[in-house]
């Protein structure tokens, strides 16, 4: 495999995915969140320290990002987690580590638990294992700091998730990054990366609300797999839920609380590193993973 180079995959359904493999080590594959916030984040603020441990495989998802659209819409979960299986498949890769974020943490579930002979182990990093439990955290602290005025939109129970969090988004107006982050200029920090990168794709994002796979609940499935797993999770982030690791038991897994918001690798780089540096030691003293 060529390493340190931006590169295309073509699906089987002809879609082109981009990916960057920067690194040694352990292949490691980024499955972002959002929905739809694509893989240049993580890699320009925590790509240095994750490429010393990891041969990183950075993705930007179908229809997100720098990557392509299906023709025919496909944004079903069975055919997310195929593109995983094609990316590594066409890497060369026999087994990977997954390491995702926030949304991602449902979609990392569901593949290690479809593709076991996949995966030698995972990282969730403040992943979500049911965003219906993690969106009454959302609405609870938008409720908290917001006039009720505001808010009253969310009495219709029967809103889907997505619209729910946008009306927290809008009612919590320019306060909105507090969810997240410690301070303003972390948010503002973030949002110029993605600037950066023109024609950026926004439809995965803007049709995922269709498919109601992404919206279960993950955390049975948690008890289920059997791989090395660390699940990394902000005090203080109420994006997810600061209590939301409650919800995670994979049999084999370190759990590190961090006093950190929704996104370590610009607020608590130090502690993600001695997190992943401990799982690595802990599980990994020897690679057996070849790419």
């Amino acid at each position: 495999m060529v390493r340190g180079e931006d590169r295309k995959i073509t699906t089987s359904d002809s879609v082109n995915l981009f990916i960057s493999i920067k690194g040694k080590g352990i292949p490691c594959l980024y499955i972002h969140g959002g929905p739809g916030s694509g893989s240049s984040w993580l890699e320009a603020f925590s790509g240095k320290m994750l490429e010393s441990k990891f041969q990183m495989i950075y993705l930007d998802q179908r229809g997100v990002g720098r990557s392509s659209s299906p023709a025919n819409s496909d944004y079903s979960l069975h055919r997310m987690l195929k593109d995983f299986e094609e990316i590594r498949q066409q890497l060369g890769i026999a087994k990977w580590i997954v390491l995702g974020h926030s949304f991602a943490g449902g979609i990392q579930t569901s593949y290690a638990a479809n593709y076991p002979q996949s995966i030698s182990g995972m990282i969730m990093l403040n992943g979500t294992v049911n965003i219906a439990e993690s969106l009454k955290g959302v609405v609870e602290y938008t409720r908290k700091r917001v006039p009720t005025g505001k808010l009253q939109e969310l009495d219709n129970t029967n809103l889907p998730l997505m619209n729910q969090m946008m009306i927290c988004h809008q009612a919590l107006g320019e306060d909105v990054y507090k969810m997240y982050y410690r301070d303003k200029a972390s948010a503002d920090t973030m949002n110029a990366v993605m600037a950066k990168i023109s024609n950026w794709n926004h439809d995965f994002s803007s049709k995922v609300i269709a498919y109601s796979e992404y919206f279960q609940d993950f955390s049975q499935l948690t008890e289920k797999i059997t791989v090395p797993v660390l699940v990394f999770s902000g005090m203080t982030d109420y994006a997810i839920g600061p209590e939301h690791h409650r919800l995670i038991r994979f049999p084999e897994q370190i759990l590190v609380r961090a006093n950190v918001g929704h996104l370590p690798f610009i607020e608590g780089k130090d502690d993600l590193e001695k997190a992943i540096s401990r799982y690595l030691t802990t599980y990994f003293r020897s690679d057996k993973t070849k790419s």
